[in-house]
């Protein structure tokens, strides 16, 4: 091999040993000269070397370096950068030289283009880069899974068609993973921003119950996994399961969505459990005027209060979402985590998983409109359309809201058939997908009763008969609940709920003072700034403090989020000189006002 191999595989072996073994063989065996060039090499105009694959340029035939160039000026300081292969390596390496600091990331399924890429480029900027990762080789759940890392919204893709070419089903998938991630970010900052101070108020009028009730995580060594469990969601397929509920009731665990309740009852059967774990106030009214004796309840803190009221059998708490109740858990004993795929379903399903189930039976979670119909009929979605409904706003007016309120778009479902669905569900299905191919590996299987429900790759269809062929199996349920039920504590010397609050308080009024001790020297560097470098270093100081604060997390609940403040420091009109000091004065301000948000609950 030539002395560019020489020098970049030295230097590729000192960066990533680890990974060198992995693909030692791969290494040999190009080495060696058993596997072939995957390109054809030619001389560009300017002598630098370029490549062709079948015919087509891989880079620029008259400067390689300056198309790179380019290309990688389009960048503007984001998250990460993100190669879908390259070539040669032109533009990896021209991006090192801009952006030394900034995450760079090559993906390359096929190794061999790697390997042959160092045999005519010097990569060593690349791998002097300070923050480089190569998915080489990987599938494409693992490539996605590592830039989650980043912000999705901000990483800048580069992927030329040309050299995407030989794996384009490759990445074509992990576009679609990469996609779906930025969707979910994107709903997460539109939830946070929406709902972050609904989140904190419901959140600290609820402290109290995270000391009363016991936690979700009393069931997931019940023995569950001698039990099937069936996840009840409200998709207008449910219906088709209503008049089997109670018989079905007999042979496995009921786990009822908060919006499906109203059906279950009209046709006289309490499930096992109902979960609700949605602060808005719109989910509380799927509980109103409602009760459920024999059911357990699984909510989380910063549930609507007026959720803690519901007649049940019994309210257990799920570990919480949000950074308050995080808070007082890590002091008081975790509840039980359970995932959150942006639906309560996802929850609800995941329950079942963490009880054991071997299997989990899905219905009404059609994620998607069978029949153009939004919910099953007598649901609280349905009841408040038509209760809202007037001349100008009927309920079937309400009803197209639904079905195009979020880019609608045609798939299948598990027939087959047409199905009306948007992007939103798409993000809970592929929620779906991934849980359950992980949950196959600890063999839990998940299946559907309700075929005309959007169709997810890993589930499959089965019949109501195959259940109500079952033998019964209510004693094995009531021992689940009875196990439940006496399971100990696992740590009985945890402090008292009012010291834990007393600690919060104390907590939050120590972040209030540095925040306006920040706010103040900021105003001081303003004023006079001949002080400026100084008050810089004091600043600093008051960061660290400020990182270092259990509490943070929970201030920033109500916090801007990034997308607020840019929007907020567009404002600032100062020379770059001030600019700076503009900015934290404005973070420190937003802080008080988001710690004060607090404050006022816990005086009150």
């Amino acid at each position: 091999m030539n002395s560019i191999w020489n020098k970049n595989i030295s230097l590729f072996k000192k960066r990533f040993p680890d990974l060198s073994l992995i693909l030692e063989d791969e290494i040999n065996s190009f080495e060696s000269g058993k596997t072939p060039l995957p390109f054809e090499i030619i001389q560009a105009k300017n002598g630098e070397t370029t490549a062709l694959e079948n015919g087509v340029p891989l880079h620029s035939k008259y400067n390689p370096s300056r198309e790179a160039l380019q290309l990688v000026s389009q960048a503007n300081e984001p998250s990460a950068a993100v190669f879908f292969s390259c070539g040669l390596g032109y533009g990896p390496v021209c991006f090192a030289k801009k952006f030394p600091s900034v995450p760079l990331v090559i993906v390359e399924p096929d190794s061999s283009r790697i390997f042959a890429a160092f045999s005519y480029l010097d990569w060593e900027i690349v791998f002097s880069h300070a923050q480089v990762i190569f998915a080489v080789g990987t599938d494409t759940q693992t490539a996605a899974s590592l830039l989650r890392g980043y912000e999705a919204n901000a990483i800048q893709f580069f992927a030329t068609s040309s050299q995407t070419s030989h794996a384009q089903s490759y990445f074509e998938e992990l576009k679609t993973l990469c996609r779906r991630d930025r969707q979910k970010d994107e709903i997460n900052t539109n939830t946070l921003e929406k709902f972050g101070k609904l989140w904190l108020r419901n959140s600290m009028r609820n402290l109290h119950h995270l000391d009363e009730c016991r936690g979700v995580s009393d069931f997931f060594k019940a023995g569950g996994e001698n039990l099937p469990f069936i996840i009840l969601a409200a998709g207008p397929s449910l219906e088709t399961l209503l008049p089997n509920l109670r018989e079905i009731k007999k042979r496995a665990v009921l786990v009822c969505v908060d919006t499906a309740l109203h059906a279950c009852l009209r046709v006289g059967v309490e499930p096992d459990f109902i979960v609700l774990v949605d602060p808005q106030y719109a989910c509380a009214m799927h509980l109103e005027f409602l009760s459920s004796p024999s059911s357990v309840l699984i909510t989380e803190s910063a549930a609507w209060p007026s959720v803690f009221r519901f007649k049940c059998r019994q309210i257990v708490l799920c570990s919480s979402l949000f950074p308050i109740g995080r808070y007082f858990e890590k002091r008081l004993g975790s509840k039980g985590e359970l995932g959150a795929g942006g639906s309560v379903a996802t929850t609800a399903w995941d329950f079942a998983r963490k009880c054991g189930a071997r299997e989990i039976y899905l219905a009404g979670m059609d994620l998607g409109f069978p029949g153009r119909q939004t919910h099953i009929r007598g649901s609280q979605f349905e009841e408040k359309s038509h209760r809202e409904s007037k001349r100008t706003k009927t309920s079937d007016t309400d009803s197209t809201a639904s079905l195009l309120g979020a880019n609608p778009k045609e798939a299948k479902d598990y027939n087959g058939r047409p199905l009306l669905t948007d992007t939103r569900m798409s993000v809970f299905a592929w929620w779906f997908e991934n849980a359950v191919s992980t949950a196959k590996k600890d063999s839990q299987f998940t299946y559907t009763l309700t075929p005309r429900s959007l169709s997810i790759p890993g589930i499959e269809v089965r019949t109501v008969e195959n259940l109500l062929n079952a033998p019964s199996r209510e004693k094995e349920k009531e021992a689940f609940f009875e196990k439940a039920k006496h399971r100990e504590s696992e740590d009985l010397q945890r402090p008292s709920f009012d010291s834990v609050m007393h600690e919060f308080s104390s907590t939050m009024e120590s972040l209030l003072s540095l925040a306006k001790k920040g706010r103040s020297l900021c105003e001081k560097a303003i004023q006079d700034r001949s002080r400026i470098p100084q008050i810089l270093g004091q600043l600093s100081q008051i960061d660290e403090k400020i990182l270092s604060s259990d509490a943070k997390d929970a201030a920033a609940l109500v916090f801007p989020t990034e997308r607020q403040l840019a929007s907020l420091s567009k404002e600032i009109n100062a020379d770059p000189a001030v600019r700076p000091i503009y900015l934290s004065r404005l973070i420190y301000t937003e802080l008080e006002k988001s710690i004060k948000s607090y404050m006022q609950y816990i005086v009150s």
